[in-house]
């Protein structure tokens, strides 16, 4: 055969969807050209690849047995670039977060009891940290039958609960990179007021009034206004440049994509979902988060994770935004509906964030790719 193959599992994560696949399955040489072949990168439609054509279902969980201390699985994340030949390794993903200990189960590569409730830890390798993960099992796998439901996928699953310990300061510049709650850059000649936050990822946060929006649109009034999607990704690139994750701004679109993401909040509004309505008494804040200089099209579970943090942390732009809830539990309003966010802070410490998302393998087998036509 004039293609080389390794075994993998398309898996859903939350509301992402991607490919699980252990380190020992990926080649020595060539990995990054290999894993845009397998996933069809660079194509819109990635229709040569299993990408499914959107930031959000094409993605990459790359999963080995850790041999550190008190850890169980070490992971890598790359968001896999489908207009370009790019992964995106500098950051972490939380819905696809959301398979790894279930994956590790079902490969039999960590022990757990045939049937209850198991507790496995990982080892993000992109941001360094820390995260618990349970769930139950069911016959000697992780279950996927359950009653938990999340907007954004039709039906009900079985729940995994997932916390990250001591979640700030994945990119070394601390919780609050810029040493304040709120910062004003200088944006191609405007200045614009912003809170940047780095818990399980740095996020900048912009009024979403500031920007002219409401807070309320949905992906087909972001995606579709060309002026606004690149005033949003100049503020993206600045910012990415003034951390050093770059050399300018110029240079973020290709080199660091994914990283930091941007999400514009508002206070709580009625808004017209895409899966129903959401009434302002139902969450704590409007958000929305952008997903590989598109809206996401719900809500990036570690954007979540910052968001629920900075609402809760005095002098932010989320904490203006918010009404703000007495305790640790945040309900975000998204474009598909709600999610809860629990954020552990304690002076101006945030020592923990958990998330409840659902998990589904769909396919495992052997997946093909070709380096010498890289996919296309």
């Amino acid at each position: 055969m004039d293609q080389n193959s390794l075994q993998c599992t398309l898996v859903r994560g939350g509301t992402s969807k991607g490919v699980a696949v252990t380190r020992d399955e990926l080649p020595d040489e060539n990995m990054d050209a290999a894993l845009l072949s397998l996933f069809g990168s660079p194509d819109e439609r990635q229709i040569d690849g299993l990408g499914g054509g959107t930031s959000t279902t094409s993605k990459l969980m790359i999963i080995e047995e850790s041999d550190r201390d008190g850890i169980d699985i070490d992971y890598e994340f790359g968001q896999v670039s489908v207009h370009d030949s790019t992964i995106d390794y500098g950051g972490n993903c939380g819905n696809m977060t959301t398979v790894v200990g279930p994956f590790a189960t079902n490969e039999n590569m960590v022990d757990v009891p045939d049937n209850g409730e198991a507790t496995v830890t990982l080892y993000n390798k992109n941001t360094e940290t820390r995260i618990d993960q349970s769930f139950d099992i069911v016959d000697g796998c992780a279950a996927t039958v359950g009653d938990h439901k999340i907007h954004g996928v039709p039906g009900t699953g079985a729940r995994v609960e997932t916390t990250f310990y001591n979640p700030a300061g994945t990119a070394e510049r601390g919780l609050f990179p810029f040493d304040e709650p709120v910062t004003t850059l200088d944006v191609d000649g405007v200045p614009v007021e912003m809170s940047v936050l780095d818990v399980t990822t740095p996020v900048v946060f912009v009024q979403a009034s500031s920007l002219g929006v409401t807070g309320t649109e949905l992906p087909e009034d972001i995606d579709t206004d060309p002026e606004f999607l690149n005033r949003i990704e100049q503020i993206r690139a600045t910012v990415c440049a003034e951390l050093d994750i770059v050399d300018s701004p110029e240079d973020a679109t290709v080199e660091s994509p994914g990283f930091p993401k941007v999400a514009f909040v508002a206070p709580p509004t009625d808004y017209e979902a895409t899966t129903g309505y959401v009434s302002e008494s139902e969450i704590d804040i409007t958000a929305r988060i952008m997903s590989m200089q598109y809206l996401h099209p719900v809500y990036a579970v570690t954007g979540a994770s910052c968001t629920a943090a900075a609402t809760l942390l005095e002098g932010t732009i989320p904490n203006q935004m918010a009404d703000v809830p007495d305790g640790e539990r945040v309900i975000l309003g998204h474009p598909k509906g709600k999610m809860v966010v629990k954020a552990n802070v304690n002076n101006d410490k945030v020592e923990s964030v958990t998330v409840s998302r659902t998990q589904r393998p769909l396919m495992e087998g052997r997946a093909f790719y070709t380096l010498e036509t890289n996919g296309q």
